[in-house]
């Protein structure tokens, strides 16, 4: 049975989406610029937690669009690992080691591994919700 439009997940209309988008926003254009100190949350670990929330659903539409997502259920456990991985391979080790020849930052990667985690819950909670629903 296929999924309803309804009960799909929703990708850019996703609620979790939005809202961290516009966390993401408000951090960058008003936060960032008007503090006078270096703020580690604010500066750095914020958008690392953000990642996931705002590029997943936007990766996995792109997915969807080009036939490589079968369905339009919630993130699935491994598509969330698999991503973690490689943005936390090249944006936190080979970005800053590599490319720029720094160091990296292992709390920007267990940020980022938090809000992949805590987004894949949200989203596995909900969904599971709608699909208990007697109307379904």
């Amino acid at each position: 049975m296929p999924v309803e439009e309804s009960r799909a997940f929703g990708y850019w209309r996703d609620p979790l989406f939005v809202l961290c988008l516009g966390a993401y926003i408000v951090n960058r254009a008003l936060i960032k610029p008007s503090l006078h100190y270096y703020s580690p949350l604010f500066h750095g670990h914020l958008d690392d937690t953000l990642t996931v929330p705002v590029a997943l659903p936007l990766y996995l539409l792109a997915y969807r669009w080009i036939g490589l997502r079968p369905d339009d259920d919630a993130p699935r456990w491994w598509e969330v690992a698999i991503h973690l991985t490689v943005w936390i391979f090249f944006f936190k080790w080979f970005g800053p080691v590599i490319l720029l020849k720094g160091a990296e930052d292992p709390v920007d990667a267990w940020c980022m591994a938090f809000g992949g985690i805590f987004a894949w819950a949200i989203w596995h909670v909900r969904m599971s919700r709608w699909r208990a629903l007697p109307f379904r």
